[in-house]
């Protein structure tokens, strides 16, 4: 039996990764604020399972009082942080953003130090640059921008990988990830942390709370499902937009893995993309098609004002973390699509 630690463990991945470990046996922690809506809500299911959570904000927690009886985790999972990339120009500022996403890190790492534990951080796709992805040939097909052959460092048919370039902009968001990247490598080399950094691209399932800044597919399904107006943004209006998803179970069979790995000291690679890649794709046209089919014929707007921020493609290649965990998603694009439509309500 293992000892786990999550931050952030009432959000949406969070406590899926809570679930799971605590179903394999393992015995799991967690903090949360209960900032977000519908934090408490998985508190009660958390809770119904057997997983301590304890309120607190990492920033100003007070390590000693709480933690006094608990020490010797076997894995620690950074999970907190907002998590839209429209924060710091949204009701979000960047002040708030900033601090709450880097000082959080510092002290996540700060106690898993005190817990002495291994980290492990979820990162996110958007560490890598606007300029150089918007920069890539793309073409339109099958409702969906697809890759063209590309000769720049860091990109093949399979996607983005490691080696792609991170330079500014990112967006507030995603600079704030990166920073949190460096912080993370910095404080772990210092103290001898075993760690990983999973560049995790678009997480989706059932129980992202349907807003658009917790999983645009939730959003999408369930806005349908609600006969709430829709619209295409950007980029001619069409629709044709396109990431690829992972579901978060997939997420935490990775991490299981990597846990078992950082035990055994044998992780040279410490940085991961980890998405659904190419076959996981889709674009919004697509996945209004698949909507149609499964709920019922509905009518989307469109604005042509591109957001600040927004990709027409943005898809990683898992490529490394497949071949050092033996590790592949078995969740497709369309199950994660009808896990939201059958078990949102």
């Amino acid at each position: 039996m293992k000892r786990i630690f999550i931050t952030g463990i009432c959000g949406f991945v969070g406590s899926n990764l809570a679930l799971y470990f605590q179903s394999m046996g393992n015995k799991v922690y967690g903090i949360d604020n209960f900032s977000r809506k519908g934090s408490k809500k998985n508190l009660n299911l958390l809770k119904r399972n057997g997983i301590k959570v304890f309120k607190g904000n990492l920033i100003n927690l007070k390590k000693n009082k709480i933690f006094k009886e608990y020490v010797n985790f076997d894995a620690f999972i950074h999970c907190a942080a907002l998590t839209s990339v429209l924060d710091g120009i949204n009701n979000n500022s960047s002040e708030f953003l900033y601090k709450n996403n880097i000082l959080s890190t510092l002290e996540s790492l700060k106690l898993c130090h005190f817990l002495k534990s291994k980290f492990i951080y979820i990162s996110s796709s958007r560490v890598y640059g606007i300029s150089e992805i918007n920069k890539l040939k793309l073409k339109i097909s099958d409702n969906s921008f697809k890759l063209k052959k590309n000769s720049k460092i860091g990109i093949s048919h399979k996607g983005i990988n490691e080696e792609f370039s991170t330079k500014p902009p990112l967006s507030m968001y995603g600079s704030s990830k990166l920073a949190c990247e460096n912080i993370v490598q910095e404080y772990c080399a210092f103290y001898r942390i075993p760690f990983v950094i999973n560049r995790c691209g678009l997480l989706s399932g059932s129980g992202q709370l349907y807003k658009n800044d917790q999983g645009i597919i939730s959003y999408w399904i369930n806005s349908w499902k609600k006969r709430k107006k829709l619209n295409y943004i950007g980029f001619g209006g069409k629709g044709t937009q396109a990431r690829d998803c992972l579901h978060p179970l997939d997420l935490s069979k990775l991490i299981k893995k990597q846990i078992n790995f950082l035990e055994r000291k044998k992780l040279k690679n410490f940085i991961f993309n980890v998405s659904g890649g190419i076959s996981s794709s889709f674009s919004l046209r697509e996945l209004s098609i698949w909507c149609e089919k499964k709920i019922f014929l509905k009518k989307i707007g469109y604005n042509k004002k591109n957001r600040p921020f927004d990709l027409k493609w943005i898809i990683l290649d898992s490529t490394k973390a497949k071949r050092i965990f033996k590790w592949k998603p078995e969740f497709s694009k369309y199950d994660i699509f009808q896990d939201i439509n059958s078990n949102d309500r």
